[in-house]
């Protein structure tokens, strides 16, 4: 399906994306090699990048080079922003209706996909709307106990279809794939 607005995350087995401290050590600690291949065959069908406020502050905190260049990027963010290196050059609009940005987003991926990326709060904000189609969740092996929850105030009763579960190299970690359950 093209088109589509996924969120693409990893999360522990008790369904935290996010330590108790708002950390992801726990995440980086499994490394990237099992994951790469998944990684950029997901990253290939992405045309336009969506996130919330908190994600861009998060990874502007980070003190890292901008990801997305050569990617349009909506922000959903009615405040200002800080500068993060390299972003001034990139695509990025920000905007604080969640319906526009989808629709600008999923028009300017030109029938790919648009990536929910970062915190929980955005992409339950898109379910409850139901502008939010799949869901790509990498679940580790491990448990945190606390922290963000993947969709941390969904309010809306939704049906998902599994699509695919497949498990990723020697950690132990299973890619589940589901899509929103039509009528």
């Amino acid at each position: 399906m093209s088109g589509s607005t996924v969120y693409y995350v990893a999360q522990s087995l008790d369904g935290f994306i996010a330590d108790r401290d708002a950390a992801l050590e726990w995440l980086l600690a499994f490394g990237f090699e099992d994951f790469q291949q998944q990684y950029d065959t997901f990253l290939a069908g992405i045309g336009a990048v969506l996130m919330g406020a908190g994600t861009y502050r998060w990874l502007a905190a980070q003190g890292e080079a901008w990801a997305y260049t050569g990617t349009p990027c909506w922000v959903l963010s009615s405040g200002e922003l800080p500068p993060i290196d390299g972003a001034a050059d990139a695509d990025i609009t920000v905007v604080d209706d969640m319906r526009a940005a989808v629709d600008d987003a999923r028009a300017a991926a030109g029938g790919h996909d648009v990536w929910v990326v970062g915190g929980g709060s955005t992409a339950a904000s898109l379910a409850d709307a139901g502008l939010l189609d799949r869901l790509h969740l990498t679940v580790m092996p491990i448990t945190l106990g606390a922290g963000t929850r993947v969709l941390p105030h969904t309010l809306a009763s939704i049906r998902w279809h599994l699509e695919s579960a497949q498990p990723i190299g020697s950690a132990g970690a299973v890619e589940l794939r589901y899509r929103v359950r039509s009528s």
